[in-house]
């Protein structure tokens, strides 16, 4: 074994994996379902084979009976039909094993022995069999898979386990030991059997009724064949959709049931997991893999971006662990010795999640604080390595630049990518940042949101008395900001609540501030709480034409000139966040009718040309608006240069969008990136505005 594996609890063995009265109550639930829909899965099974059976048997028969041509043609019909149902039936049982992950890599013992030295001491620890094979991913988890083939229903399957080379990348070894052991606590025998059997049997279960592509696709190619053998092809399909939605019927019985037991699954994993790892590592590795995920997420959606500037990461792994070490100091997390960053409690305090929840198909764990809560109170000690995790692989960079260079081959451009270092990655988004962030007096206070309407200052000496007692600081608290945020989430979640109470979101269950209500319950909450955001509006538009009216009594205190630059710059940024909301509704405008052209065959001229005619009335429109935008300096001073550039030209080209009847795509896919161009920098000019506002008005305050 090698010595890099943490020291466990010396308590470990001794730690009960006890189930509570409630828990096997909901399992024994389960396992009936279970065996319901085992029975009717082999009443169906049973029924369709006969069918089957019959009718080649019928077929058969009739033949012998009475060979004449009229029965051959009778009896090979029957035999046709009979062999489609068996055959059909067997595709669509016996189909092919779910996709993998597209990007996975094996990986050996002989190529990393210290990380299966540490695997196999797990294992042991936690009591599961090894698993059949390890592959790496670029992923932010680890996971068990398997082949999810029909008999995987029936017998055990041997696991696969896949790491995340995104979690290898921002945990030390006791956290990843933490994040395995979760893992593995799902298929110990110190866990309930049962329970884990129904872990893996509801995703097999679930891959079978609703994510069987191969039989949809099969279905599709044969559609295509002659009306005699199409006009069976429906009776045999359905024949099996037939049984497909009688199974689906039992099948959400048993998921509900299973998912009433899913979290005291999780909470069993857990338990075992901190009892091998200890409640600092529990803690921390959770909060890392958020952090983690959200960073390797940025990165993985930049790929196709840089792809299109003809550059690349050399490793996605290390733009990852740059972009954490940046994001940390951005919020003002400490690194620990390992150079990891330590995330407070204060960190997620700054963040507002939204009070409406909804669980996944096999959601299995609680919220982060939960399980947070349960890790401290279980309070189980046990000392720390808190050295990177990629000690226990070797050559570790040759490896996260064979994954990276997997995630390049779906590209296929056109031209070699020229790298793209993350010093360069870094240093482009600490410019952006810079370009676009508000002075940090203001707390966030203005960010991401519009200005409201303020009437004009016609007489400072008109100002509320209150103004000239207040102060800067109080103005832009962060109990003021705390709350304007929870205002916002509040709204959110009221219209999210609204769309479930009206069926938009479809969904038997959902979950408000922890607690699980039935849909119906919807209409009601979203009542309740359009009542508090109601307030709340009323109380933020009091407190911005509080903090107006401030500002404005300190300019006037400096001059009259003042004062009236300061309105003008406010009521400028009130005008140009109104012309945007036009030209964005100009530019849905736009995508909707280039959308709808995608969508029509050539050969529809009948719709086909009204719909071009549609298109050049909208972009004429658009061209306007862009020649009304020229026309304000004070904006498009704000654009980089080219911008300006395609704008003016783009607003004296004549577009054609057909040519001889027939649609010039490149100049309907020039006319879609130019309008999401437009309005892009047109939103970012406003932020810039927005910011020399702020400035404008920071520097009014005393000392500054």
């Amino acid at each position: 074994m090698t010595n890099l594996y943490p020291g466990s609890p010396r308590h470990v063995r001794a730690i009960p994996m006890t189930t509570t009265p409630q828990f096997r109550r909901k399992t024994i639930k389960v396992i009936s379902c279970v065996i319901l829909f085992f029975l009717l899965y082999v009443i169906l099974l049973a029924a369709a084979v006969t069918l089957s059976a019959a009718c080649i048997a019928g077929g058969i028969l009739l033949f012998r009976a009475n060979p004449k041509v009229l029965t051959a043609l009778l009896s090979g019909v029957m035999i046709l039909l009979g062999g489609m149902v068996l055959f059909f039936l067997l595709t669509f049982l016996f189909h092919p094993p779910a996709a993998t992950h597209t990007y996975r890599t094996e990986i050996s013992a002989r190529h990393h022995p210290r990380l299966f030295d540490f695997i196999r001491q797990l294992v042991k620890d936690s009591h599961i069999s090894f698993p059949r094979k390890i592959f790496v991913v670029p992923d932010v988890s680890a996971s068990m898979c398997y082949r999810s083939g029909f008999l995987s229903i029936f017998l055990p399957v041997r696991q696969h386990l896949e790491i995340g080379l995104g979690l290898v990348n921002c945990v030390n070894i006791s956290e990843f030991k933490m994040a395995l052991a979760h893992e593995f606590g799902f298929f110990s025998h110190h866990t309930v059997n049962p329970a884990s059997y129904i872990y893996l049997l509801n995703k097999r279960l679930y891959h079978l009724l609703y994510e069987n592509d191969s039989w949809q696709m099969l279905v599709s190619r044969w559609q295509a064949g002659s009306g005699l053998f199409s006009f069976f092809l429906h009776i045999t399909t359905g024949v099996i959709s037939g049984m497909q939605y009688l199974l689906r019927k039992i099948y959400q019985l048993f998921n509900r049931q299973y998912q009433a037991l899913s979290r005291e699954m999780a909470l069993q994993a857990d338990t075992l997991a901190v009892s091998l790892a200890g409640t600092e590592a529990a803690v921390s590795s959770i909060r890392r893999m958020e952090m983690g995920s959200h960073c390797l997420d940025y990165c993985l959606h930049k790929i196709p971006e840089l792809a299109e500037r003809a550059l690349r990461f050399p490793n996605v792994f290390t733009a990852q662990r740059e972009l954490m070490t940046y994001y940390a100091r951005q919020h003002h997390l400490l690194p620990d010795a390992g150079g990891l960053p330590v995330i407070t409690d204060t960190y997620f305090h700054s963040f507002l999640k939204s009070r409406v929840q909804f669980r996944d198909q096999w959601t299995s764990h609680p919220t982060r604080e939960a399980r947070e809560a349960r890790y401290l109170a279980a309070n189980v000690s046990c000392e720390q390595a808190v050295a990177s995790a990629w000690l226990l692989f070797d050559e570790p960079e040759h490896l996260q630049e064979e994954v990276t260079a997997q995630l390049y081959t779906f590209l296929a451009p056109d031209e070699p990518l020229t790298l793209f270092p993350p010093a360069a990655f870094i240093a482009e988004l600490a410019q952006r940042h810079r370009l676009y962030e508000y002075p940090r007096p203001f707390n966030d206070y203005y960010d991401n949101r519009s200005f409201p309407p303020i009437a004009a200052v016609t007489d400072p000496t008109l100002l509320p008395a209150e103004t000239t007692t207040l102060t800067f600081h109080a103005l832009y608290h962060p109990d003021i900001v705390f709350r304007m945020r929870a205002f916002y989430r509040n709204q959110q979640d009221a219209e999210t609540l609204q769309a479930i109470a009206s069926g938009q979101f479809t969904t038997r269950y959902f979950e408000f501030d922890g607690i699980k209500y039935p849909a119906p319950q919807a209409s009601l909450l979203a009542q309740q709480l359009h009542v508090q955001v109601a307030a709340e509006q009323t109380w933020l538009l009091q407190h911005d034409q509080l903090a107006f009216h401030y500002h404005c009594y300190r300019a006037g205190l400096k001059s009259r000139e003042t004062l009236q630059q300061l309105e003008h710059q406010y009521h400028q940024i009130l005008q140009h966040q109104q012309n945007s909301g036009l030209l964005g509704n100009q530019v849905i405008r736009l995508i909707d009718c280039i959308s709808r052209l995608f969508n029509i065959s050539i050969r529809q001229t009948a719709i086909l040309q009204p719909c071009l005619e549609e298109l050049s009335t909208e972009s004429h429109h658009f061209r306007n608006m862009v020649g009304d935008m020229v026309m304000h300096t004070d904006i498009c001073d704000t654009f980089p240069p080219d911008i300006n550039r395609q704008m003016i030209t783009f607003r004296h080209k004549v577009p054609v969008f057909s040519r001889n009847t027939v649609p010039d795509y490149p100049a309907i896919k020039e006319l879609h990136e130019m309008s999401s161009l437009i309005l892009e920098h047109y939103n970012n000019g406003i932020i810039l505005l927005k910011r020399s506002y702020l400035e404008f008005i920071l520097a009014l305050e005393p000392g500054s």
